[in-house]
């Protein structure tokens, strides 16, 4: 989860020059970043997606509401840490920046990898490095090039010592990354993806859902996702699961930042 304002992440392009460029990836767009479909074959009973509002208007892409006000990526609900629900890599690219060891069990008072404050560190050598203006908890970030352009994706909250990349390591599309947990600054199990565009020497938050009120971009999945709602809602694989959709909701007001950058 982040602020509605363009993160400290950015400044990277520079970085990047020396290092190993991705290939063109074949296909132009990301794929599904997890291995399992809510509302389908996740395991247990809190499904949803909370949309991004890079734009800090309030609104999704498809005009309703979004996870919260300036929500810069796609939270994906899996209802429990414990069933491995894999983080997947949305396109071919390279690893560069990897975080594992944080607790995954947060909220949890008595942790200090579960404070809101932390900021997830991008380290750069002996150089001071950037962040991603939260705490992220254990995390991938990838570097990619679609069309021409160049992006990171960024997949966060995962499970403690399920990581099984490095950073330079080239990655394929739909490769097993690590597990869904709950690490960092978030209150239920869930996997963060979030996604980063290089315009003019930065890379800024863009929404890759296709939409009216999505200015952003025209959209960024290689094909039709498995999964969509536009409403504040839960889907439900089998009848005796209980509507837990209030008490979820509660707990996306708690986790907005009480700060303007986290």
């Amino acid at each position: 989860m982040f602020s509605g304002k363009i993160l400290s992440i950015l400044m990277l392009s520079a970085i990047f020059a020396g290092l190993p460029a991705p290939a063109d990836a074949l296909d132009g767009g990301f794929s599904w970043p997890i291995s399992c479909v809510p509302g389908v074959d996740c395991a247990g009973k809190h499904f949803r997606i909370g949309y991004p509002d890079v734009t800090g208007a309030g609104l999704s892409f498809a005009c309703s509401k979004p996870g919260y006000t300036g929500h810069q990526g796609t939270d994906i609900v899996v209802s429990s840490a414990e069933h491995e629900v894999h983080a997947l890599a949305a396109a071919d690219g390279i690893v560069r920046w990897t975080k594992d060891g944080m607790f995954d069990r947060c909220p949890n008072d008595s942790e200090p990898d579960c404070d809101e404050h932390l900021k997830s560190e991008l380290p750069l050598g002996n150089r001071k490095g950037a962040t991603l203006g939260f705490n992220a908890g254990n995390f991938v970030v990838i570097e990619h090039k679609l069309n021409d352009t160049r992006y990171l994706t960024l997949y966060a909250h995962l499970k403690k010592g399920s990581l099984n990349v490095k950073p330079g390591e080239a990655i394929s599309r739909a490769q097993q990354m690590g597990d869904v947990g709950s690490s960092g600054n978030t209150l239920i199990p869930h996997l963060h993806f979030g996604v980063y565009k290089e315009e003019g020497g930065m890379y800024r938050p863009v929404d890759p859902w296709r939409g009216a009120c999505n200015p952003s971009s025209e959209g960024l999945w290689a094909s039709a996702v498995p999964y969509r709602t536009e409403e504040l809602q839960l889907a439900h694989p089998g009848e005796n699961n209980v509507n837990d959709s209030e008490i979820y909701l509660q707990t996306i007001q708690r986790s907005r930042p009480k700060d303007s950058f986290y």
